[in-house]
């Protein structure tokens, strides 16, 4: 049996004091960087013919680099992304989304437009690294990224107020309205951005990101992506429908880590109560896809979504399911990694999932990072 399932299994029955192994490392952070990235940096998001790399990939993996105390991966990670998706200047412009083999041949980015939730998480871990390092670097790099997210990406919508869009461009609907992809706004992030940068009212958002997800999910369950327009209000994506898949899964994951004593906690509990009500009423294992609009389900999930959703179960006090969901993890674990073929995003759901289940990292009711290693601990370089 592998040290991260040992792991899991001891954080399962012990108490919370337990936890605390200052300067721990990480075991499956370490397989996963071996993995997944490359020596200058590049996370390899997609083994398909064009092997692109994401601005979102590279935004997760910063994040666990700082979670694990390794600066050194930090540094590549960040100097990758800033080099090759914000042309050497992550302060100029937002990062491209997309990188990898174009149709030409050629390698590079494949597509200019940018991820807000990517940019999101950048521009937390940017600020979060200088805060728990010490390092003004970082939160000045941080700080000029959340500005360039506030001019390009918040927008004020008739009837609705500010509000985060998915990009640059490409999701606007008639009428000035947009399209809204619900896990795109972790409350934890916009509690920290709300106290550094009060002039794009985050707080705002936070309430405006809480109706979105309220008017979509009648029964419990969120789609991938939501409309809004101005004098109809939210409504069903014209694209993608109602359906909840590999987006909305990161909903159930964001609201499961949130402090218990944020305000939105309980208001969101009350909301997204479908999966807790699934499993293991129905099913043992997450399904594949929800529609959001009459609570059906179909299909059956990638480990991942068992591992997004142990946060979700914990938070929830199911401990059925939990249990359920820790013993699916544990049959697809594979040399330190989940799946025999393991894949980038199940990989990612499972650092975050299981990452804070075993304390790893949490988030106070502040927003801030809050880590297992402590400023007794050297950074690996």
């Amino acid at each position: 049996m592998s040290l991260t399932v040992r792991l899991l299994l001891v954080c399962l029955l012990l108490p919370v004091w337990a936890y605390a192994v200052p300067c721990a490392d990480w075991p499956m952070w370490r397989d996963f960087e071996q993995r997944f990235i490359q020596a200058d940096g590049r996370v390899m998001a997609d083994e398909s013919e064009q092997h692109y790399s994401t601005s979102e990939g590279q935004a997760y993996a910063l994040f666990f680099s700082l979670v694990a105390n390794d600066k050194n991966a930090f540094e590549r990670i960040l100097g990758w992304t800033r080099d090759n998706l914000a042309g050497g200047d992550l302060s100029a412009r937002l990062p491209a989304w997309q990188w990898g083999k174009r149709a030409d041949g050629t390698w590079g980015v494949a597509d200019q437009n940018s991820a807000s939730d990517a940019d999101t998480w950048l521009a937390y871990t940017l600020l979060e690294a200088g805060r728990l390092w010490h390092e003004p670097r970082y939160t000045a790099q941080g700080n000029l990224l959340l500005a360039n997210i506030r001019l390009h990406l918040v927008r004020n919508f008739s009837g609705l107020g500010m509000m985060l869009i998915p990009a640059v461009s490409g999701f606007d609907l008639a009428e000035s309205g947009a399209r809204f992809n619900p896990s795109y706004y972790p409350v934890q992030l916009f509690r920290v951005f709300a106290k550094t940068d009060s002039n794009a009212r985050w707080d705002e958002i936070i309430e405006n990101s809480f109706a979105l997800i309220k008017a979509a999910a009648p029964h419990g369950y969120v789609p991938d992506w939501q409309g809004y327009v101005p004098g109809t209000g939210f409504m069903p994506d014209l694209k993608s429908g109602d359906a909840g898949t590999h987006d909305a899964i990161r909903v159930y994951l964001w609201w499961g880590m949130l402090d218990r004593h944020d305000p939105m906690a309980m208001r969101l509990k009350k909301v997204l109560y479908g999966m807790n009500q699934w499993i293991p009423r129905y099913e043992i294992t997450p399904p594949l896809s929800v529609e959001a609009r009459t609570g059906q389900v179909s299909g059956v999930s990638p480990p991942g979504f068992s591992a997004a959703l142990l946060p979700y179960f914990a938070t929830m006090d199911n401990k059925r399911a939990l249990h359920l969901q820790s013993e699916r993890m544990i049959a697809y674990q594979f040399d330190g990694l989940i799946g025999q073929d393991p894949r980038y995003y199940d990989q990612v759901l499972t650092l975050f999932g299981q990452g804070w289940l075993a304390h790893y990292f949490s988030f106070s009711s502040q927003g801030q990072l809050v880590v297992q290693w402590n400023s007794s601990c050297s950074a690996k370089k």
